[in-house]
């Protein structure tokens, strides 16, 4: 059986914001909580989410069980909290790690069971979440791939690498890709 952890970030200052993003009341939790609910009722053995900044009032509002790693770099973009969340996880010796946003509210449990399943089905090659003619996450990587997530750094993410000329499977998922960065994207995912 592949091991496979879920990798969820959620350092960033959500400056455009202008709060803590991550605790933003969603449904019955907030946005970071109903992300690790949504990664926790996938088939996946492990949950761990990257934090940085605000990461002891973050800490306090989530209910769930779920591991931090947390990046003291947190400040130099995306690509560092991946690179650490990486980091810590290789000596766990995962197959594959699945790297997802905390601020994407649509994303559910199924569909991240559909991005494993194609993993397991296709074990050497990323599977990413297709929008727009581009790849991102969430998207799962084999441990091929480790070295190549470990070395990111400053803002450069995950999307570099699966829109290269890798061999990537893109999965449709253009209604469930909805960041949300400003107070009028909450304002609209409270409407839906």
């Amino acid at each position: 059986m592949k091991k496979t952890a879920i990798l969820i970030l959620a350092a960033g200052e959500a400056s455009r914001m202008g709060r803590i993003k991550q605790n933003l009341p969603y449904l019955e939790t907030t946005l970071l909580g109903h992300a690790i609910t949504q990664a926790k009722q996938a088939k996946a053995q492990h949950v761990y989410c990257v934090l940085g900044a605000q990461e002891e009032a973050i800490k306090a509002e989530i209910k769930q069980e779920v591991s931090f790693i947390i990046n003291e770099t947190w400040e130099e973009g995306l690509g560092s909290s991946i690179a650490c969340g990486i980091k810590a996880l290789r000596l766990k010796k995962y197959d594959h790690i699945l790297i997802m946003l905390g601020d994407q509210p649509l994303m559910t449990a199924s569909y991240l069971n559909q991005l494993i399943n194609r993993a397991i089905q296709h074990p050497d090659t990323c599977v990413a979440s297709g929008y727009k003619n581009k790849k991102g996450v969430p998207a799962i990587f084999p441990e091929s791939y480790f070295d190549a997530l470990e070395a990111l750094s400053g803002d450069q993410g995950a999307k570099v690498l699966l829109n290269s000329n890798l061999s990537v499977i893109a999965l449709n998922a253009e209604d469930l890709l909805q960041d949300i960065d400003t107070p009028e994207d909450y304002e609209h995912l409270l409407k839906k």
